[in-house]
């Protein structure tokens, strides 16, 4: 259950009009019963509360968007609703504005949980802590920061690294946030090692389904694969796979915060999963892969005509319940880095060893098994190999929103089309820049054509 979240949200709150919320609404009064932004950052009361207030605010309203917009570009999602905003996104190319809700959400929600952990950091750098307080606490800002940077870099061509208090934020390219992503997660890992958190920063910021190391290490195993560097991409995986903690790290929900993707789909006539987890040709899941059943239940009608009329299935797995908890990452995540790591640097057999791990997986902790046989391709193929690759991670890794880069990283020359096409693997490469954000910032970089 979630600590205090009420009391430690109203707290955190107080941070969400500082360090670069990028919009200039002027709708905000001061309220004397608010604490100020010097009690929360001045005190280590207070940086707990607000450490408690990123994690609510990101498995609440972040993650869905983390997740929501790009399930909907790369087909995982099907509209059964007539709001704008989400049929803009599945229509995608040129039919994507950039003054759409869909795209302006992700923006201004993900920032502002950077703009948290941002704050974060700094309060913990800027006062007296004990050595282990101190390193959970900057450990934990810079898990969350590298969260939200990595999420950015996926929807949109370039990102701002760091808030800024007048909105003029500066963006970076790609390669440049994937590596600041990968040195906040090495600096939090190297904390961690060199000084345990204090049990009394475990008591009061982290839950029992929670390993602050190794989530570190699986999100550095994840952007340090998408940043191409493979060697220390398997090196982070294995510390997750090979650690002696056996903690699965897990959002958790209760009544007063409820599953964000339940809450879209099961509870609502806004969205829901495409059969087959909307893969067509050589991609379909293959017949008695266990996988579908724990995902997708019974046939759920067809998407919006205007949105592609795909057959629909009922959502179950991580989101099936309004209490549901929803990995923060997946074993099977960490085992596909490792096989890509491996096919990448031509080393075949080390890859369809890891391919056969998660095919024939019958024991995942999450419940996450494919209990098929071995891959029967050819194994001296790199490209038949990465295909496998991109197959299991499209299932495996169902709703995680990462389809998105992966599906730009293995099929980086796929022509998205200029008209709206609603079946094709992804309609866009980037969102453009939302509209909130040009207005506001002059550093906003020109729209990508597509």
């Amino acid at each position: 259950m979630m600590k205090n979240i009420k009391n430690y949200i109203i707290i955190a709150s107080v941070l969400f009009i500082t360090n670069g919320l990028f919009t200039a609404c002027e709708t905000d009064f001061e309220n004397p019963n608010n604490p100020t932004e010097d009690v929360v950052l001045g005190t280590k009361e207070g940086l707990y509360a607000l450490a408690t207030g990123i994690r609510q605010y990101y498995s609440v309203y972040a993650l869905r968007q983390v997740i929501e917009a790009p399930g909907i570009t790369t087909r995982e999602l099907g509209v059964t609703n007539t709001f704008l905003n989400i049929n803009e996104l599945a229509k995608g190319g040129a039919e994507l504005p950039a003054e759409s809700g869909g795209i302006t959400n992700p923006w201004v929600n993900i920032l502002r949980a950077k703009g948290m952990a941002e704050s974060l950091i700094e309060g913990a750098n800027g006062i007296e802590l004990s050595a282990g307080t101190k390193s959970g606490l900057v450990a934990y800002g810079n898990l969350f920061k590298a969260m939200c940077l990595g999420s950015l870099i996926e929807m949109f061509e370039q990102a701002p690294i760091d808030n800024s208090a007048d909105g003029a934020a500066q963006f970076s390219d790609k390669a440049t946030v994937l590596a600041k992503c990968i040195e906040l997660l090495e600096n939090a890992r190297d904390m961690l090692s060199a000084t345990p958190v204090s049990n009394d920063f475990k008591s009061a910021v982290l839950w029992s389904d929670f390993s602050l190391e190794k989530t570190v290490n699986a999100f550095l195993a994840r952007y340090q694969l998408m940043a191409t560097n493979y060697t220390e991409a398997v090196t982070a995986a294995d510390a997750v796979l090979n650690s002696t903690d056996t903690t699965n790290s897990m959002w958790v929900y209760d009544a007063n915060n409820q599953n964000p993707i339940w809450n879209r789909t099961v509870n609502s006539s806004d969205l829901n999963p495409q059969k087959n987890f909307g893969l067509l040709g050589a991609y379909l899941p293959e017949t008695g892969d266990q996988r579908i059943d724990f995902y997708l239940g019974a046939d759920a009608g067809n998407a919006n005509a205007d949105a592609g009329g795909q057959a629909l299935s009922e959502m179950l797995g991580f989101f099936a319940t309004s209490t549901t908890s929803i990995p923060i990452y997946l074993p099977g995540e960490m085992m596909l880095i490792k096989a890509e790591a491996y096919a990448r640097q031509d080393d075949f057999v080390n890859a369809v060893i890891q391919i056969n791990k998660v095919r024939q997986k019958n024991d995942d902790p999450l419940g996450v098994n494919a209990n098929l046989p071995a891959w029967t391709g050819d194994v001296t193929s790199k490209e038949d190999i990465l295909e496998e690759i991109y197959k299991n991670r499209c299932i495996e890794l169902f709703l995680t929103g990462l389809r998105f880069e992966d599906s730009k990283r293995f099929h980086p020359n796929f022509v998205v089309p200029s008209a709206a096409n609603t079946t094709n693997e992804r309609n866009r490469n980037y969102y453009p820049y939302p509209s909130i954000e040009r207005e506001n910032n002059p550093n906003t970089p020109a729209d990508p054509s597509i």
